[in-house]
């Protein structure tokens, strides 16, 4: 009789290897003889655990506005990047007031 824990890495292995083989999660299911309704969760338990993930990379903090005082060439573009993968771009600075609430709201 297997552990939980075998049977955790059991199941992300199937997961990891039907995300490999491009095949219906159906097909992969018959292929390997385990029940597409238990593939189907795992799949989603897996998802749910890499959204949490990148949940707790991205923490958001307070910050006060503060005087840029080195002039931006033109052309130049200011980018702000997450480790999730989104990313804001600006042409030009935006008000700290509007950046400030921006992330104000992002905390919520």
């Amino acid at each position: 009789m297997s552990t939980q824990s075998e049977r955790v890495a059991r199941w992300r292995e199937h997961v990891e290897r039907w995300r490999r083989s491009g095949q219906t999660q159906a097909a992969y299911s018959a292929e390997h003889g385990v029940s597409s309704k238990s593939l189907g969760y795992w799949i989603r338990r897996s998802r749910h655990e890499s959204a949490r993930e990148v949940d707790s990379v991205l923490t958001l903090v307070a910050a006060r506005p503060v005087g840029v005082t080195a002039p931006r060439q033109a052309g130049e573009v200011l980018s702000l990047c997450s480790p999730s993968g989104w990313c804001l771009q600006f042409g030009a600075l935006p008000p700290a007031s509007w950046l400030a609430e921006v992330l104000a709201h992002g905390a919520t």
